[in-house]
């Protein structure tokens, strides 16, 4: 195996300043999202999120481990605190802002090109959305924002390290989003077909980068062998009931809208890669292309693809600047003053009422097409972001309906992990108990019961079948009534009087949940 390879095979580009204006725009990127994001309240899938903060382990069913720690952390920093809750998303927000004025930076863009880099993922819709939610969405951003920077710093330089530092981040990329091996497949794939990069895969620089990537990702391997690989039961159901509905033609063509601010310089940037100036970044270039097949191979939702952008924007911005600052203005501002209407689609500045009407009147259907395939008269994220804090006043109420005796062994449970998990975060202001659900990961926090003597259903569909044949009574306590939720009309049912001892219905539940994926 080769140990060393020739000296670079292009010059160094020549970096200059890092400037003030993108520095602002990283700070007004994270103060924006911050103080904006959480206006209409927590979505489903963060408070999923902050109850794995609760329960720290090396895996969960449905995402690798990483979030988890900073859900905890915003938990123990901020406290009840929604606009704590986006402090996470909003820096690394920032931060990707900054990598991309960086990458811009290292190939030899000035503070224009910088500046445009940082302006054009600052505000493309696709990371207005992302950046406002505690979701893994945030750190795949990043963490293929900051695999680019590292690629164009090798390329220029060849510094045996940097390929450490690569397989550190793949590592850690990969304990944040599964998806990251899309993006390293794809640059395995774009750098096999790059002559000038090619010889540095037989050298024992990339064996480590490869090793220490394996390394930190190890221990979410370990966890998924013992845990009989949830993860490709959390595939297999977003096969059977989301991504059947995705169009490979709709794919494609939502790539732009979603990217919309900064869509003119990517599309620059994959020019950029196949000219002579451009050919140090042709792996970059090539990849985005592997990735995009390997998503439409895989019936990958369309923001799937969001973290490949971020660089192709930036070399995009070096592109243009090159062959003329007018050229570089006019194709950012084309861009902001497309995605200038969908804003306040993206960002809670209307009111959920007035939102409804305004995404009425705009022409991108996709905006409020949901998983299901179907329009709806909201964008899914704000849907999810609705009623949740009506099921804990109805469980307070239906504890009330209870003696002591059996309110001390009544069973709070939620039909999904949003359920539960706003449960929560509301129900300790009003004295309720944990509340808890066998909906993927929540299966593992559920403790067998030492007695049963009610149970609390918070339903998100039909009644449950089961349960009423296990008590005598039920009483529908009451409804979800927001008319913008998308659990409108969900049901919170009082069971009373077990005709017998539940113990043993309950422990089974909890094995069959944990050991299979719902």
């Amino acid at each position: 195996m080769l140990s060393s390879v020739s000296a670079p095979a292009f010059p160094a580009a020549r970096p200059g300043r890092l400037g003030a204006g993108l520095l602002a725009v990283a700070a007004a990127k994270f103060l924006g999202q911050l103080l904006l994001s959480g206006r209409y309240g927590l979505h489903r899938d963060e408070y999923l999120y902050l109850d794995m903060g609760r329960h720290l382990a090396w895996g969960y069913k449905e995402i690798p481990p990483l979030l988890a720690p900073l859900a905890g952390l915003t938990r123990a920093v901020f406290g009840h605190s929604v606009v704590g809750v986006k402090f996470f998303p909003a820096l690394f927000g920032a931060l990707t802002v900054l990598l991309a004025g960086l990458i811009a930076r290292r190939a030899g863009g000035g503070r224009g090109a910088q500046l445009a880099a940082g302006v054009a993922v600052a505000v493309a819709p696709v990371y207005l959305a992302m950046h406002g939610l505690l979701q893994p969405n945030f750190l795949d951003v990043f963490f293929w924002t900051l695999y680019g920077y590292l690629i164009v710093r090798f390329v220029h330089t060849h510094e045996p390290r940097l390929l450490l530092w690569l397989g550190a981040a793949i590592g850690l990329g990969l304990l944040a989003k599964y998806t990251t091996a899309f993006y390293v497949l794809a640059l395995l794939l774009a750098l096999l077909l790059t002559p000038e990069e090619r010889p540095w895969l037989a050298t024992r620089w990339f064996a480590g980068g490869v090793a220490l990537a394996l390394l930190i990702f190890l221990p979410n391997l370990v966890w998924q062998a013992t845990h009989h690989w949830p993860v490709l039961g959390h595939m297999h159901k977003l096969q059977e009931t989301q991504l059947t509905n995705v169009s490979p033609l709709s794919f494609l063509v939502e790539q732009l809208p979603m990217t919309l601010a900064g869509a003119p310089l990517w599309l620059a940037g994959l020019w950029f890669g196949f000219t002579r100036a451009g050919r140090p970044y042709r792996p970059l270039v090539l990849a985005y292309f592997f990735v995009i097949g390997l998503l439409l191979l895989s019936r990958g939702k369309n923001y799937y693809a969001a973290a490949v952008y971020p660089p192709l924007m930036a070399l995009g911005a070096v592109y243009l600047e090159r062959k003329s600052r007018p050229l570089l203005l006019g194709a950012l501002a084309l861009g902001l003053l497309l995605t200038l209407p969908l804003v306040p689609a993206l960002l809670p500045v209307l009111s959920v009422e007035r939102l409804a009407r305004y995404v009425r009147a705009l022409p991108v259907q996709a905006l409020t097409r949901w998983e299901d395939g179907r329009q709806h008269q909201l964008p899914q994220d704000v849907a999810d972001m609705q009623g949740w804090d009506e099921y804990a006043p109805l469980v307070q109420r239906a504890l009330q309906r209870l003696p002591p005796q059996e309110r001390a062994h009544c069973i709070v449970y939620g039909d999904n992990y949003g359920q539960a998990g706003a449960l929560n975060w509301f129900g300790p202001a009003l004295g309720l108990p944990r509340a808890y659900t066998l909906n993927g990961s929540n299966s593992y926090w559920m403790p067998a019961p030492d007695s049963v003597t009610a149970f609390i259903y918070a339903n998100e569909g039909d009644q449950p079948e089961d349960l009423k044949q296990a008590f005598r009574t039920m009483e529908v306590v009451g409804r979800v009534q927001n008319p913008y939720a998308r659990v409108r009309g969900s049901e919170v049912l009082l069971f009373r009087h077990p005709k017998a001892d539940l113990r043993p219905f309950v422990r089974k539940r909890i094995r069959e949940a944990q050991d299979g994926f719902e």
